[in-house]
């Protein structure tokens, strides 16, 4: 009996519970109906209208109760956009099921603005960021009054004066006058920015490097004017030095003092050592280890040792360098380093072994890169089936590059440029006078779904004796980077081997490489890719460039996109290639 009951309560339950949730699905709600005006007035009239709060079950009588309530947020609703004039009818209604409202709009014409006053007073009058902030105020003579861009542009006037050390700012007159038989209105904003704030004593917190380097990372001294940009690209300065797990630059505003704005920096080392171990696959060189070492800060002068080695199919490289910052230490540097690399191909071979030295500069206010570097490079050389030779060369060099881009692993749009001009004068001592100049520019920009990536590459070189000239100094195109559908190295001019009677790739004076792009974001870390490549190494003015066409699969991955290409080389009989590559866009 007890079993029978308990079970007929349960059944009872569950359908209770069925009704109420199929009721709770199928619930009606309130409809509110707006006509006439744009698009945006019909919006923001139903943003005010606060009925729409109003379950379906409310009765008539409140609904009513709240109309003359609903004519004030409609009449609020046109004039915050200019709309003083605004006319409307409404009617409500209920069915059985629930309420709803119909609301006819009659905007008529918009109260237009005449006189626009921005006055700026106090130390800032003449502040940039302030006259910035008037000139992009967006409120003309003759424009719509909108209530809403007014208190916009009022609202920016705290955080800017704040940022820029006017503690003190305040209004004077803020307002907006409207004249309804005139349908225009006066727009009247006068800012008093009082004093404008300094910074005060700079306070160091930090446990790995000499005070009197840290302090050469500082972009402002006590008693310069506040200004919270030059704390964020003081930050930006720190993280970017390598040394610093942590940087605090904390602005003291509750101890504001004759003025002065007090600053405390805290700066957490990062471990001192550093290794890296890594693999990698490209159809260039197939597949590649990479190991890795660093010491971050070798003193407390901020000298800094890396050590690093890539071994892979095609050859070896291995290099090691001393930095040491100079007086400006974010923005120069000088580097002392030596390395080993070598390269094989299918036509050539090359034994490299380099002492050198750099100096790398950028301006303050400049994101181009300069670097001056003078190399010492003992090559030992082999092209074909001739003999091996060696190369002894002292090459001064001349590097400019900049890179723009909006900073994410998948950029819409942006550029890339490096110039270099580089060589080695017999009168130093080199076995070969050659002068050479290097450009490669990369440009990305979104066109429709997707985006274009062209790329430009180019080169000259003049020397006396082209035979003589190593070949880590000559020109090749081909490969994943190069012009795809071919080998990587495999195009330039070529000479016939005595003994094979094959044509052997010797390499040219002259570059030029090209290639347009267009790819398409299929899901959030995939994309598409069409492309048309075309170059060759050449000499003197007599080359013949080679084409090729292709599709690639992308994986956008967090490090960057991994790149998966299928090509054709239009010249020739070749055949469809297989490109795998990884690496920036820019």
């Amino acid at each position: 009996m007890l079993t029978l009951f308990s079970s007929f309560r349960a059944r009872l339950f569950l359908g209770v519970m069925a009704l109420l949730l199929g009721a709770s699905a199928g619930a009606a709600s309130p409809k509110i109906t707006i006509e006439g005006g744009g698009d945006r007035l019909r919006d923001n009239v139903r943003s005010f209208i606060g009925l729409a709060d109003e379950p379906c079950e409310t009765p008539l009588w409140r609904l009513r109760a709240r109309m003359r309530e609903l004519d004030r947020q409609i009449t609020s609703a046109g004039e915050a956009l200019g709309f003083y004039h605004l006319e409307f009818s409404r009617e409500l209604s209920r069915a059985e099921e629930c309420w709803s409202l119909s609301i006819s709009l009659t905007p008529g014409e918009p109260v237009r603005l005449d006189q626009v006053r921005i006055d700026i007073r106090g130390e800032g009058a003449g502040d940039s960021g302030f006259e910035s902030l008037k000139n992009q105020q967006g409120m003309r003579q003759g424009d719509r009054l909108d209530h809403g861009q007014y208190e916009s542009f009022k609202s920016r006037f705290g955080p800017l004066a704040s940022s820029r050390g006017y503690f003190e700012g305040r209004f004077e007159r803020s307002r907006v006058v409207v004249d309804r038989e005139k349908n225009t209105a006066d727009v009247e904003v006068i800012y008093d920015t009082g004093p404008r704030y300094h910074f005060g004593e700079i306070t160091l917190k930090h446990d790995i490097l000499h005070e009197s380097l840290i302090r050469r990372y500082l972009n402002f001294e006590p008693g310069e004017p506040y200004d919270t940009d030059r704390l964020l690209d003081l930050k930006s300065r720190f993280n970017a030095s390598d040394y610093f797990r942590s940087v605090r630059v904390t602005p003291r505003l509750q101890q504001l003092n004759d003025q002065r704005v007090p600053v405390t920096i805290e700066l957490e080392g990062r471990n001192r050592h550093s290794y890296s171990v890594g693999a990698g696959y490209a159809t260039d060189t197939g597949p590649r280890l990479l190991l890795g070492y660093e010491n971050r800060y070798l003193n407390g002068r901020g000298h800094s040792f890396q050590a690093d080695a890539e071994i892979s199919e095609v050859g070896t490289n291995v290099e090691a360098s001393y930095r040491i910052p100079m007086s400006r230490p974010a923005h120069e540097y000088v580097r002392l380093y030596t390395g080993f690399n070598r390269e094989r191909t299918d036509d050539t071979r090359s034994d490299v072994t380099t002492l050198g030295t750099s100096y790398t500069r950028s301006e303050e206010d400049s994101d181009w890169l300069q670097t001056y570097s003078l190399n010492y490079e003992r090559e030992f050389f082999v092209v074909g089936d001739e003999p091996e030779q060696r190369s002894d060369l002292l090459i001064p060099a001349f590097n400019l590059s900049r890179t723009k881009s909006d900073n994410s692993n998948y950029p819409l749009s942006g550029w890339s440029l490096l110039g270099r001009i580089s060589g080695s004068p017999s009168s130093l001592g080199s076995d070969t006078s050659f002068v050479q100049l290097y450009g490669r520019g990369k440009y990305i920009q979104a066109l429709g779904a997707g985006r274009v990536l062209l790329r430009l590459e180019g080169g000259v070189t003049e020397v006396d004796e082209f035979n003589r000239l190593p070949v880590s100094q000559r020109f090749f195109a081909g490969g994943d980077s190069s012009v795809r559908g071919y080998d990587y190295k495999s195009l330039g001019p070529t000479v016939i081997s005595p003994e094979t009677g094959e044509p052997v790739v010797v390499g040219g004076n002259n570059l030029l490489a090209t290639s347009v792009e267009y790819d398409y974001r299929v899901l959030p870390s995939w994309a598409v890719a069409a492309f048309y490549d075309q170059g060759n190494a050449f000499d003197h003015a007599d080359f013949d460039l080679k084409r090729s066409v292709g599709v690639g699969l992308r994986w956008i991955s967090p490090i960057g996109p991994v790149r998966v290409d299928v090509a054709k080389a239009l010249d020739g009989d070749r055949g469809w290639k297989l490109h795998l590559s990884m690496g920036p866009d820019l």
